[in-house]
């Protein structure tokens, strides 16, 4: 099935592997999260909610619009208990189900099709999380998409298909079959806009952090990454 497929690339592919190193990172910089609510949107298969858990947080809700995501998450779930609670909701139209202390969003607003939608994404976090909660956002980086470097990433950009408010982004995971997905090329300002216009006061940037080398990916191969990473980290209070 293409979750289970899609699942198996984002632990495979090295800039899912590099995005979660830098939500790790900003997750440790937000402090002790031990007993403080945390909200995954896009969950997919709950590896961002797993590592909120890991982090100590509690409770840990995911939401994610796929119910085949949510089904994946849930069995994982069953299989090693982590106390996360996974819903099938569309983040456009996110019921308040907290006041949460901190919400992820891993390649979630890209979706957007339309700057309203977007906007509708971000003003449903806000209206989620505490007065000083806080929105930790992985978007892609726009700009040329050099082949060989997304290819070594794990990804590639097949088609860049103009119209609409924004470009749509035809890519594909380098796997066997390719599993195919397809995003919006909105802008940096495009992002800061509707963040702001939901209520979020306070918005910056920070570059992806890649994980230490290893056998794997050496030193070298993330040097090579970070000349053209595949995406940045929005932070929003």
């Amino acid at each position: 099935m293409i979750g289970q497929r899609y699942a198996r690339m984002k632990e495979n592919a090295a800039f899912c592997v590099a995005d979660s190193h830098t939500l790790l990172d900003a997750l440790r910089a937000c402090g002790d999260l031990r007993g403080k609510p945390a909200l995954d949107v896009a969950c997919g298969h709950g590896d961002i909610a797993r590592l909120l858990a890991g982090r100590g947080a509690s409770p840990v809700i995911g939401v994610d619009v796929s119910a085949e995501m949510v089904r994946l998450a849930r069995a994982l779930e069953h299989r090693e208990p982590r106390g996360i609670r996974y819903l099938v909701a569309d983040a456009a139209e996110l019921p308040v189900l907290g006041r949460f202390a901190v919400a992820t969003a891993s390649y979630l607003f890209n979706y957007a099709p339309t700057r309203a939608v977007k906007r509708a994404m971000f003003a449903a976090i806000r209206a989620n999380l505490a007065p000083d909660g806080t929105l930790l956002a992985i978007v892609p980086n726009t700009g040329p998409f050099l082949e060989e470097a997304h290819g070594a990433a794990g990804a590639r950009l097949v088609e860049r298909v103009p119209g609409g408010e924004a470009p749509l982004m035809r890519m594909e995971f380098l796997s066997d079959p390719p599993v195919p997905f397809a995003y919006y090329e909105w802008q940096r300002a495009d992002y800061e806009q509707a963040a702001r216009e939901a209520g979020f006061g306070n918005v910056r940037w920070q570059s992806t952090r890649t994980p230490p080398p290893d056998e794997r990916w050496n030193a070298a191969f993330w040097e090579d990454y970070q000349r053209a990473p595949r995406s940045s980290l929005l932070i929003c209070r």
